[in-house]
C-alpha cells in the first residue's frame, strides 16, 4: 500500500514537473515568437523615409529606411530598393515613416558619369550669363565671346570681339545639379513648367568628358567668357 502511495506521489511530481516546463516553454515560444519569430518568418523589408519631406526635394541615402513589416501591409507598389529612389524629387510632401512609390516623384534622377566622363562646378567668372530657368538634366551650350561687356550687343563687330564662333563650335554638357546660395537644389515650384523656380541659380555643375573641360579652360586663359544656352 505504501508502495503504492509513493509511487502515485512520484508519478504526479513529474507530471507536475512536466507541466511547468511546457509552461515555461510556452511562455519562452510566445515571447520569441512576438519579439523576433514573427519579423524573420511573416515579415519584409521595405523602404520608408526617416523624416519628413517637403515637395521638391532630392532624395539622399540618409533620408531612407529599410524596416520590416508585415507583407499584407504593404502599398500598392512599394519601393525596396533605396537605388531607385535615390536622387529622385519629390512631387509633394511626404510624411515620416512613409512607403515610397516612384508615383511619388518628378523627374529622372542624375546618372553617374561615364567612366570618361566627370561632374564638375563652373566657376562663376567663366560665364557672363545663363537662362535661370535651367534644370537638372539640361544639354547645355557654351557660347565663348571676348571682353564682352553686359551693355555691348552681342554681335558686336569691334576689334576686341569680333572673332565669330560657329555652332559646331559650341561645347556642350549635361546640366547635373544646379545649387542656390544655400547649396539647395533649384528645382521647379509648379511641376515641370519652368514658370518659377525655388531659388536664384548660384552654382552649376555639369557632367562632360577631360577633352571639353580643358577646350573651355583654354579659352578662359585667352580672356574668353562663355554665354550658356540651352534647347528646350
Amino acid at each position: 500500500m505504501k508502495y503504492s502511495i509513493t509511487r502515485r506521489k512520484k508519478g504526479t511530481l513529474i507530471f507536475a514537473i512536466l507541466g511547468i516546463v511546457l509552461m515555461l516553454a510556452s511562455i519562452i515560444t510566445i515571447y520569441w515568437w512576438e519579439t523576433t519569430g514573427r519579423v524573420q518568418f511573416l515579415y519584409s523589408e521595405v523602404l520608408v523615409l526617416n523624416q519628413s519631406v517637403e515637395a521638391n526635394t532630392t532624395i539622399t541615402e540618409d533620408m531612407l529606411d529599410l524596416v520590416k513589416i508585415d507583407s499584407d501591409n504593404f502599398i500598392e507598389g512599394a519601393v525596396v530598393d533605396k537605388e531607385k529612389v535615390i536622387g529622385k524629387i519629390t512631387a509633394h510632401y511626404i510624411t515620416k515613416y512613409s512607403q515610397l512609390n516612384l508615383a511619388y516623384f518628378i523627374g529622372e534622377k542624375v546618372e553617374a558619369a561615364k567612366e570618361d566622363q566627370y561632374i564638375f562646378t563652373i566657376p562663376p567668372d567663366w560665364y557672363l550669363t545663363f537662362p535661370n530657368s535651367l534644370r537638372r538634366g539640361d544639354i547645355i551650350y557654351f557660347y565663348p565671346v571676348k571682353n564682352l561687356k553686359l551693355n555691348e550687343n552681342i554681335s558686336s563687330n569691334t576689334s576686341e570681339s569680333k572673332k565669330i564662333f560657329m555652332e559646331e563650335d559650341m561645347i556642350k554638357g549635361e546640366i547635373a545639379y544646379l545649387k542656390d546660395s544655400g547649396n539647395r537644389e533649384v528645382v521647379d515650384t509648379e511641376g515641370e513648367k519652368r514658370y518659377d523656380g525655388s531659388a536664384n541659380i548660384a552654382s552649376i555643375e555639369i557632367i562632360t568628358n577631360w577633352e571639353d573641360f580643358s577646350y573651355l579652360q583654354g579659352l578662359v586663359g585667352e580672356n574668353y567668357k562663355f554665354i550658356i544656352l540651352y534647347k528646350k
